[in-house]
């Protein structure tokens, strides 16, 4: 029991007692308990007052002075007030510290309602986006009118960072992203990418102008090759073998700069390839039988379509050198007597194209690097099998211009599939 509860009520029986014992020297006994009464009782009604008092005026300094019960409660309040005003302290620290840390940020921070208005924003988003103070309360759909963001903005379920020219200056680059945070708010967060597209755009060019500079050279060193072999009978023995190993690295470089140039028009090719009808039977059928002609080893190379009549809306070069790629992959990478099989089938959205195999397969560790340039996954991709490191990441830029993507499944010992994943036309009502 608390010591203020214990105190009063000593209090109101030593208080009942004396009553008692005043009451039965008067002859009074009830009128004095109900004298004696009322008097304890406006007693505390003070102190209920004088805390009222105290709490009207903010709970602000020290609480009035009170004993038993009452001097409890003062106490506890006060002891409550001191938390919250502490809470408050270090409310408004942790805050002031959150305002300086993302005034310091470069990227803009902006915070949203679940109905997408603008609640709060840091400077760096009042700089990249040009925000003012009237924009507060006003809906981002309103200050930010492009099309792609007001379609980024309002999707139900938040989608992938995307790219968009600054409203301020057209000549910058911003990636938005957005996240949910509390019942539905948004921090929606503008990153200036500018110099990392500039620095991209440098690589794509220096990429193109060095694989259009090799070909000439290469042309060159292919045609006199050709003809130095072409007379091979009047050349010592002895320069056979190395004419023979100079136009065998001759035609891996010219498939390099082939790929690399490829590679480049995929990346630097913003417009969305044509929308013609692609045949799938016809184009795997053109596969298979391309493929056929380079295997130099006893594989089996076989063709399912699920479906009688499949089609795709794009560009056929493109989808034949990703398909095609992925085919003599399995044929190159693989040795004799392996089963490459491709495959069609469709599901409500999508059009799929496996091409799998039964060799030597694919550790898991690797699949996730599997389409970026140059890299290589052990021996048997060693440059001995002619492959340029380039095949997977055209594979994968051909499926990303097509509105598709790439989906590796490998089993060590096993073999591998890759499955290109392809939206079924729309169909016109």
């Amino acid at each position: 029991m608390h010591r203020g509860l214990q105190a009063e009520i000593r209090r109101i029986v030593l208080i009942t007692l004396l009553l008692l014992f005043i009451g039965f020297m008067l002859g009074e006994i009830l009128f004095t308990l109900l004298a004696g009464g009322s008097i304890y009782m406006l007693w505390t009604f003070s102190h209920i007052a004088r805390l009222y008092d105290w709490l009207d005026q903010g709970a602000n300094g020290l609480p009035p002075d009170a004993s038993g019960v009452w001097g409890d409660m003062t106490d506890y309040l006060y002891r409550m007030q001191q938390r919250n005003d502490r809470a408050k302290q270090s409310r408004r620290q942790l805050s002031e510290r959150v305002r300086n840390i993302t005034s310091a940020l470069p990227d803009g921070i902006m915070t949203l309602t679940p109905d997408r208005v603008l609640e709060w924003w840091n400077p760096a988003a009042e700089a990249l986006l040009g925000l003012e103070k009237g924009d507060r309360g006003q809906s981002i759909i309103n200050i930010l009118r492009d099309p792609r963001f007001v379609a980024f903005i309002q999707h139900n379920e938040l989608p992938p960072p995307t790219e968009l020219p600054s409203p301020e200056d057209p000549s910058r680059t911003l990636l938005f992203s957005a996240a949910e945070f509390g019942d539905g708010n948004i921090i929606l967060m503008a990153q200036d990418i500018t110099r990392l597209r500039n620095l991209e755009q440098m690589r794509q060019d220096f990429v193109a102008n060095i694989s259009h500079e090799l070909r000439t050279p290469l042309t060159v060193l292919s045609g006199y090759l050709e003809t130095l072999q072409d007379n091979s009978d009047q050349l010592p023995g002895t320069w056979k073998k190395a004419l023979n190993q100079m136009d065998q690295q001759t035609e891996r470089l010219n498939a390099l700069a082939n790929d690399l140039v490829m590679l480049s028009q995929l990346e630097s090719n913003r417009k969305p390839p044509p929308r013609t009808t692609v045949d799938i039977a016809t184009l795997l059928q053109q596969v298979v039988q391309d493929a056929r002609m380079v295997c130099t080893e006893n594989h089996h190379i076989s063709m399912e379509l699920v479906e009688e009549k499949l089609e795709v809306r794009g560009e056929y070069k493109e989808l034949y050198s990703a398909i095609s790629n992925l085919a003599i992959n399995a044929i190159k990478h693989n040795p004799g007597g392996v089963d490459v099989s491709l495959t069609c089938r469709s599901t409500e959205n999508e059009v799929i194209i496996e091409i799998c195999d039964d060799g030597y397969g694919i550790d898991p560790k690797h699949i996730p690097r599997l389409t970026e340039r140059f890299y290589r996954v052990d021996n048997s991709r060693a440059s001995s099998t002619g492959g340029t490191g380039l095949g997977l990441a055209i594979v994968k830029h051909v499926l990303m211009r097509h509105g598709g993507t790439l989906q590796i499944r490998s089993i060590l010992g096993k073999g591998s599939c890759f499955c290109c994943h392809l939206p079924k036309p729309t169909v016109v009502a």
